[in-house]
């Protein structure tokens, strides 16, 4: 087991800490929550913190199934929890226009669980908290071109091709990549050839870095795909592991054109 600045490493398989905290704050809700209607509550609370979060990154321009996915893919993460609660503690008011006993200390002990990835979340260091100017080959739709330092000033996306949740969320960083967004690739640990193969096979037309091993270590990324939003100077004000959606991209676009 390990732990990272953008998660918990259990072998192969990498959860983000927004992730394990939804787990922790569901099986600690659904545990100790001993009254009618708590699974209810729970579905509420997820579906309204889910859709109020997706809406604004919905675009009738995409797919339809990229806006699904944006939906109800979990691991594109993204929870308005405000709304959601609202909504969830409304459902268990409104059968008798009151609370039932015991929600008090049910719903204390599920902020507890929830709040607990992050305690053990890693304080980053400064050297990772800097995007490296170490400069790296870039390949584009002419080919290999010479190494250059990754630009800084927008949102860069470590990946690889053999990651399942990388390829998912493609179509989007390509798209608005393709809008002129500043939306930066990284893949790591394969060759250009294995990359321009991947690239080609599934029809996406994406500019990316490549070798960006040398990049990610200094920066403590572990899992794939990480996406960083990096101001104007080269900090890291921002990190997300796991599949983004349209909402979460924006966001992390408007943080790092906002950030000294």
């Amino acid at each position: 087991m390990t732990l990272g600045l953008d998660g918990l490493g259990l072998g192969p398989l990498h959860l983000s800490w927004p992730s394990l905290t939804l787990v922790l704050g569901a099986v600690t809700w659904l545990t100790l929550a001993r009254f009618a209607h708590v699974e209810r509550a729970l579905l509420v609370t997820l579906l309204v913190a889910r859709v109020w979060a997706a809406l604004p990154g919905l675009d009738g321009g995409r797919p339809l199934l990229e806006n699904v996915l944006d939906l109800v893919d979990l691991r594109r993460g993204g929870w308005a929890w405000g709304p959601g609660m609202v909504a969830g503690l409304t459902t268990l008011w409104w059968p008798r226009r009151r609370f039932p006993a015991g929600l008090a200390r049910a719903l204390a002990l599920t902020v507890v669980a929830a709040a607990l990835p992050g305690l053990l979340r890693p304080a980053p260091q400064e050297l990772q908290t800097v995007l490296p100017r170490t400069p790296l080959p870039r390949l584009t739709a002419l080919g290999l071109q010479p190494a250059a330092p990754v630009p800084t000033g927008g949102v860069v996306n470590f990946w690889a091709t053999w990651c399942g949740p990388c390829r998912s969320e493609l179509p989007l960083l390509a798209a608005r990549q393709a809008q002129g967004a500043n939306v930066l690739l990284v893949n790591v640990g394969e060759s250009a050839a294995t990359v321009e193969t991947f690239l080609n096979t599934n029809t996406l037309e994406v500019q990316t870095w490549v070798q960006g091993q040398d990049l990610s270590a200094p920066l403590g990324i572990t899992g794939f795909p990480t996406t960083l939003a990096v101001s104007a100077t080269g900090r890291v004000v921002a990190r997300h592991l796991g599949p983004l959606s349209g909402a979460q991209l924006r966001h992390l676009l408007d943080l790092a054109k906002g950030a000294p």
